[in-house]
């Protein structure tokens, strides 16, 4: 694995041992990152079942002023720390040691809102409406937010729920990636609203506030 684009362009990454792990592959990473890139310059993005940290790390490549990485496995979280480390990353990251739901709501109860809201779950998960409601619900995703779930074709997705529709899917063979924003709008991605930047504990475990 690799950062594809900016300022850690071309910096290799440490990958999973086993097989248990799916990292998004390159030409995945190109099409969301594509999609993604007028929105990221200053970003707040939150990436759940963070896996190796590709994504974030990407994400802070290409200028997200900070990315909250949500990781359940100690051993993923400290491959997250050190891709961070090997990227010469030392602020603007956090770690966050917790199942995802957890996590979430924990940083519903922050205020937490952020700009991209990424989730590439097992390809067995199935609830996804769950996960989309609890973002929506608590007002994870900012007004110009956009919420990205990296799943199989076959997966069974919700078109919508209460307050957000599915906007966009896009499909590269078996691996799709598909947009959810509120109510079916999407704003411009240039558009920005002020949020108070969340404490950095980069590089740390650190599991959600009870």
């Amino acid at each position: 694995m690799r950062v594809i684009a900016g300022k850690y362009r071309g910096r290799h990454l440490k990958g999973p041992d086993g097989l248990e792990m799916r990292p998004t592959g390159d030409r995945l990473k190109e099409s969301l990152f594509g999609i993604l890139s007028p929105a990221l310059p200053d970003a707040i993005v939150l990436d759940c079942f963070s896996g190796t940290g590709s994504i974030g790390i990407e994400a802070l490549s290409r200028g997200a002023r900070q990315v909250v990485f949500i990781e359940s496995s100690n051993t993923n979280c400290r491959l997250i720390r050190a891709n961070l480390k090997l990227c010469g990353i030392t602020s603007g990251a956090r770690v966050i040691k917790e199942d995802v739901f957890g996590a979430l709501r924990a940083l519903g109860r922050e205020g937490f809102q952020a700009d991209v809201i990424f989730f590439d779950p097992p390809y067995d998960f199935q609830p996804y409406k769950d996960l989309l409601e609890i973002v929506f619900s608590r007002g994870l995703a900012a007004a110009s937010g956009r919420v990205v779930i990296e799943h199989r074709r076959k997966a069974a997705l919700p078109e919508e729920g209460q307050n957000y529709r599915r906007t966009r899917i896009t499909r590269q063979g078996d691996q799709c990636l598909s947009f959810y924003s509120e109510e079916g709008i999407t704003p411009p991605l240039e558009s920005r609203t002020t949020r108070q930047q969340i404490p950095e504990e980069c590089g740390q475990d650190v599991r959600a506030p009870e």
